[in-house]
């Protein structure tokens, strides 16, 4: 007995100095901020602390300074100070506080307006907009405020406030006008959103919105009445994010319920999802995946159809509204250039939507599309792209260009 002790002992001994005698590291620094809160990025950079410096890999250190959206990394490197091993990152901050023009053109549609950005509001990483945009249809002014998370246990929330006044033409798969009415929509929205890991997190929000139809001579089969509503929605959220040296790919997956009351019209349920998986197959080279929807709706009323981002393919009009979504889209991307300014790629892929007013009739729609992307890297913007795509059901092509958004 006193032998089997021995040996315990000895196997608990051997495997404590093996715990202690890892490498591991110990605490972080970063240079470089300039109107960002250190304290802010710190958290952000908290999840290596501790980590085996021997299996450090500073692309996942790349892949989270850059998911921030206002910082590009210059330098990520290991130091030994003290017997310590620190985590030293230097940074950049990008021009996250300006004015800029929108415009976005699509197939029978153009959309200009002009919005002022902060994407890092009092140095927290919060994000605050206001303007407006007026297209061919009718005109729209928003506000929103972000705030993000700053702490262990700290709650984020998200305040957002819309007004439209549109003309609003709904399309078949044809492009054939089936639908036009006018009328004004007011929305406004107060949410939270809690971090429970840092892939895995939580939302709900509380909202408030009302559509008024404005009759004249002019409304072809309009909606029969106007809707007002209160609505709440939680949602739950993965993330996950890898840098390959050209591009950061992110991985996500939400899934959302709303319950909709009714002051105006008849109260409805609805459940959507949406994900997106990015992979590098070999640095500069990866595999794009999304796939999105609106999996049920208890409502069939008009006036809560929507358009075919719902679904994320860019293969239907961009008037085509309908209340029901399966989108499924599969491509390619490829490292072209890196500038100053950004990186340029290309990229393509095939889509494929199932989408409906009915749950059992569903009309199903697929092809190509390809086009170019230049991912910003000194302004706190996602993208500038082109794109084309070719509806093989159909036989229209769609044409998208946009600048200060992504595709």
């Amino acid at each position: 007995m006193q032998k089997q002790f021995i040996i315990i002992m000895f196997l608990i001994t051997l495997i404590t100095a093996a715990l202690y005698s890892q490498d591991i590291i110990t605490s972080i620094e970063v240079t470089g901020l300039k109107r960002t809160q250190p304290h802010i990025v710190m958290y952000q950079l908290e999840r290596f602390k501790g980590k085996d410096a021997a299996a450090f890999d500073q692309n996942e250190v790349i892949a989270v300074i850059k998911t921030l959206g206002v910082l590009e990394p210059v330098s990520v490197e290991l130091e030994v100070s003290d017997n310590e091993i620190v985590l030293c990152v230097t940074v950049e901050e990008k021009w996250s506080l300006f004015p800029f023009p929108f415009f976005y053109a699509g197939s029978g549609e153009t959309n200009y307006g002009l919005f002022l950005l902060d994407a890092n509001a009092f140095g927290l990483l919060d994000n605050a907009i206001i303007g407006g945009a007026y297209s061919s249809n009718g005109w729209s002014a928003m506000a929103m405020y972000n705030h993000t998370p700053d702490r262990n246990g700290a709650l984020g929330f998200t305040a957002v406030f819309l007004y439209m006044h549109q003309k609003k033409e709904d399309v078949d798969r044809t492009e054939k006008i089936i639908r036009a009415y006018s009328g004004s929509r007011l929305f406004a929205s107060l949410g939270i959103n809690y971090d429970f890991t840092d892939f895995f997190a939580c939302s709900a929000s509380l909202y408030y919105s009302d559509f008024s139809l404005n009759k004249n001579d002019l409304m072809i089969n309009p909606p029969e009445s106007g809707a007002r509503f209160i609505g709440f929605t939680p949602r739950f959220s993965f993330n996950d994010s890898s840098w390959d040296g050209y591009f950061l790919s992110v991985r996500n997956i939400s899934l959302e319920y709303s319950y909709n009351f009714a002051l105006l019209g008849l109260s409805y349920h609805q459940i959507g999802y949406r994900g997106n998986y990015e992979k590098a197959l070999i640095p500069g080279f990866r595999l794009n995946i999304k796939s999105a929807g609106v999996l049920w709706k208890s409502s069939s009323d008009p006036l809560l159809e929507e358009g075919p981002v719902k679904a994320q393919v860019n293969i239907l009009p961009k008037n085509y509204s309908a209340l029901y979504y399966f989108g499924f889209y599969a491509g390619l991307e490829k490292y072209i250039v890196k500038f100053n300014w950004g990186t340029l790629s290309v990229q393509g892929s095939w889509q494929c939507v199932f989408s409906g007013n009915k749950i059992n009739c569903l009309y199903f729609d697929h092809g190509p599309s390809g086009g170019m992307v230049f991912y910003l890297s000194r302004l706190a913007l996602p993208a500038i792209g082109a794109n084309i795509a070719y509806n093989m059901v159909s036989e229209l092509f769609q044409f998208s260009f946009s600048i200060g958004m992504s595709l």
